[in-house]
């Protein structure tokens, strides 16, 4: 049985999953991650303290870490194609050296991000409540 995420996060997981998108949520209820029926990308949210929204890559890098916080926020995605443009986004300038990549080869798969996170996490794919 997994917590009950925070009403804001169940909030914005039914808004996304209503688009057509695919939504895992932590265990802890506060984060998680938003996929498409591709699961070539992931795009990470978090609702502790604050809200954001990160573009993750990989392997971990001692220069950028695994991914980028973007400039825009979780209430920020009110269409799908909002939600896909940040699906789809590139990693921001400062991850390059001049034309060369600092320590990270790849945009993470769903596939990638749970074998890295998913012991420690404990991620579920959200599914709306039906209504009465």
């Amino acid at each position: 049985m997994h917590r009950i995420p925070k009403p804001e996060v169940t909030h914005f997981a039914d808004r996304i999953t209503a688009m057509g998108y695919i939504v895992y949520i932590a265990d802890d209820g506060r984060y998680g991650f938003i996929t498409d029926s591709t699961e070539l990308r992931v795009l990470g949210f978090s609702f502790n303290d604050g809200t954001s929204l990160s573009g993750i890559y990989g392997p971990a890098s001692i220069y950028n870490g695994t991914g980028w916080r973007m400039d825009e926020k979780p209430d920020d995605l009110k269409t799908s194609a909002q939600v896909h443009d940040a699906l789809y986004a590139q990693p921001p300038r400062w991850v390059y050296r001049g034309q060369e990549l600092q320590g990270w080869k790849y945009l993470t798969t769903v596939a990638r991000y749970l074998a890295s996170y998913d012991s420690s996490s404990k991620f579920y794919i959200h599914t709306p409540k039906k209504e009465d």
